[in-house]
């Protein structure tokens, strides 16, 4: 089922930093948008990375588009290394025809880390037809998702993903990418009945 979002994405994003106190622990909420970027990057670099949730650009990624008020943040979580961030960076590039390639090399230095990024990984590998380079990716992505359930649903939030972060023009992946090795079980299996060894192949074939 595809993945569908809230409706309204919010007009601010906030950095919560803990503040210790003798009592409790105070936690100060930062505007993201109109917080002096180097401020944010100070206080990004000054604490774990893999603490920082980033749910929002996860749910709405056209707030990490160049142009909006919180692609500074996002940029400096991306170099920071958070591996949400950089997944969301490679998909981004991924998903513009003429960036794919770079898209492909910033996903890779977090695909045997995350799944959503092992399963992009394996999916452009895919529709570039990289069948050597996507074989031990595909291996990988079965460990993390061990069921073809678990699968879908992370291959449902990926293609959500391209679907909001595409450019504009055409991304003519019809005309100029090709499947050099379909899978031999094509004849038996669907997009709905298939199998592992097709998985990939049916989802390239929804953005190709």
């Amino acid at each position: 089922m595809p993945f569908l979002p809230p409706l309204t994405p919010p007009t601010e994003l906030y950095l919560g930093i803990q503040l210790p106190n003798p009592i409790s622990i105070l936690v100060n909420y930062l505007p993201v948008s109109q917080t002096p970027i180097e401020t944010l990057r100070n206080l990004v670099y000054s604490c774990d990375i893999n603490t920082l949730a980033i749910d929002e650009f996860m749910t709405w990624p056209s707030l990490l588009q160049p142009g909006s008020p919180f692609w500074p943040y996002f940029e400096v979580l991306v170099e920071r290394g958070s591996i949400p961030a950089v997944y969301l960076e490679g998909v981004r590039q991924a998903s513009n025809f003429v960036t794919v390639a770079q898209g492909l090399s910033v996903m890779t230095t977090v695909a045997l880390s995350d799944p959503f990024a092992c399963f992009a990984t394996g999916l452009f590998l895919t529709c570039t037809g990289n069948h050597l380079d996507f074989l031990p990716i595909s291996e990988k992505f079965w460990e993390m998702t061990p069921t073809l359930e678990a699968g879908h649903a992370v291959a449902e939030m990926v293609m959500y993903h391209i679907s909001q972060l595409h450019t504009e023009n055409a991304r003519r992946w019809e005309r100029s990418w090709r499947f050099v090795h379909p899978p031999s079980c094509v004849g038996q299996c669907t997009f709905h009945h298939g199998c592992r060894v097709c998985f990939f192949y049916w989802y390239a074939r929804e953005i190709a």
